[in-house]
């Protein structure tokens, strides 16, 4: 009998990309094999994202294409954030087989198994909430990857209906992060991100004091040989400072601080439910450039809040011009139904949203393209990500590397461009040649047999470059920012 064949969509977060590598796992503990392509697939799964509107445009879009294309016999299910609201689920196209919910999803192979008529062995039981259920992956699928050490919200950001999801914050037992950390290093990861709701207050559920910088020295100590460690989505808190502490103490991290303050007024940020102390936030940049060397700043703003005016957002963008963040992403306010913010008065026409959010992004370009020139010049070193060609504009083509340096996050940041073919996961050092508002180019310092190619150039565009199916074709220009929280 041919095994049954599945494959995933996954929309969203870095957090969504967690659970899908979840449902893999179990599913390939069971007995299923993954399919690159739909068709080749029995079962096709599409993990929803469902913190905007236009998320979940995208997700039921992304149904609606696999319930069109669809084969006999092939099944379609919707998992994730879009089904766990009535108003989102109500969303999600008609025809589909099941639907999952972010806590459901444990359960895709007995759900499978009723579909298909198939038998199935449960959830192996481990003491956890479904939704925490440590599923470790069977191999790394590259040289980076994501750990979620823990899931839901305590907070209740006006804005943001993540906690009516998720529900409230839930940890993953620090062994257990060890564990799946350790067994990905062992499988040849080079760099792990840990991802949750609010990364900052991991283990306060679990009564442990401190636990993210806890956390932090515990895998330096335990996973050696990991080589790179970052953190996402830290929300603003004194322990904020207490974590800088613990990331320079320790090899294993890298001196990158994503901390979304989502605005820099404070009275937008009280109506946002937000932490409104805006010297707070300075102190603590401040004191990453002081205790981290070669400190990289990333934040996230949201623009056109209900009854931002015109003076609010000049102290945000006066904000952003002072610190000189190294990335930014900015999003244009989106009401959703079940937020509180959706009740308020005072709504900020879209368009005026649309000019503060390209004026910020502006701004910000200018900051980085001088932040990135000064690199050049410099040795960094790049995880490389991918190998892909570089056309010019007689046509000739030479194969070009792409990667990231520490200060570059996966997915939502620049990237480097290295000339020749370098081994996918090795980490090559290379001098900064020239310099985008996002991406840099760079020459190997100690080239190895592949060729080094001529000087590649911001003029160039790389095709084809295979990154983990993630990002078929990058270059110098706008890019979509991540809704961090």
């Amino acid at each position: 009998m041919e095994p049954i064949r599945f494959h995933i969509v996954t929309l969203g977060c870095s957090k969504n990309q967690v659970d899908s590598e979840g449902m893999a796992q179990l599913l390939a503990e069971q007995g299923l094999v993954p399919a690159e392509q739909p068709d080749d697939a029995q079962v096709l799964i599409v993990n929803t994202c469902g913190f905007l509107a236009s998320a979940r445009r995208e997700s039921a879009q992304a149904i609606q294409e696999l319930l069109e294309a669809r084969r006999s016999g092939q099944v379609v299910i919707a998992a994730g954030c879009m089904a766990a609201l009535d108003d989102h689920r109500a969303e999600i196209p008609a025809g589909v087989d099941a639907i999952l919910s972010t806590r459901e999803w444990p359960q895709i192979g007995q759900v499978i198994g009723r579909l298909l008529d198939l038998p199935m062995a449960p959830v192996r039981p481990d003491g956890q909430s479904s939704m925490l259920a440590s599923f470790h992956r069977a191999r790394a699928t590259g040289p980076s990857a994501y750990v979620k050490i823990a899931d839901g919200c305590d907070h209740a950001c006006s804005f943001c209906a993540i906690p009516l999801i998720k529900g409230g914050q839930a940890s993953k037992r620090p062994s257990e992060i060890v564990r799946e950390i350790r067994e990905l290093v062992d499988g040849g990861v080079k760099e792990v991100v840990l991802v949750s709701q609010d990364t900052i207050r991991y283990g306060a559920d679990l009564g442990v004091k401190h636990g993210l910088p806890g956390l932090v020295r515990l895998i330096a100590e335990q996973v050696p040989a990991l080589h790179w460690l970052r953190m996402l989505y830290i929300y603003p808190s004194p322990l904020v400072f207490r974590l800088i502490d613990a990331m320079a103490e320790t090899s294993t991290c890298v001196p990158y601080l994503d901390m979304p303050i989502q605005h820099a007024d404070p009275d937008i940020l009280r109506a946002m439910a937000r932490p409104s102390n805006v010297d707070l936030y300075r102190r603590i940049f401040s004191y990453a450039r002081e205790k981290l060397d070669g400190a990289v700043l990333r934040t996230t703003l949201i623009v056109g809040f209900p009854g931002e005016t015109d003076e609010q957002f000049r102290r945000l963008y006066d904000f952003v011009a002072e610190i000189e963040f190294d990335h930014v992403g900015v999003f244009a306010y989106s009401r959703e139904a079940p937020t509180a913010s959706a009740k308020l008065s005072g709504a900020v026409p879209p368009e005026v949203a649309e000019e503060r959010r390209a004026a910020l992004l502006e701004l910000q370009q200018r900051i980085s393209l001088r932040k990135n020139r000064a690199l050049v010049g410099q040795t960094l070193e790049v995880l490389i990500e991918g190998v892909g060609e570089l056309e010019d504009e007689a046509g000739d083509r030479e194969p070009i590397s792409v990667g990231r340096a520490a200060r570059h996050a996966p997915e939502v940041d620049g990237l480097v461009f290295i000339p020749g073919a370098q081994p996918v996961g090795a980490l090559v050092r290379a001098r900064v040649v020239d310099a985008g508002p996002y991406d840099l180019w760079a020459n190997p310092v100690a080239p190895s047999a592949a060729a080094p190619g001529r000087r590649p150039s911001p003029a160039a565009r790389p095709r084809a470059v295979n990154r983990r199916g993630r990002r078929a074709a990058p270059a110098p220009g706008a890019r979509a920012r991540r809704a961090g929280r």
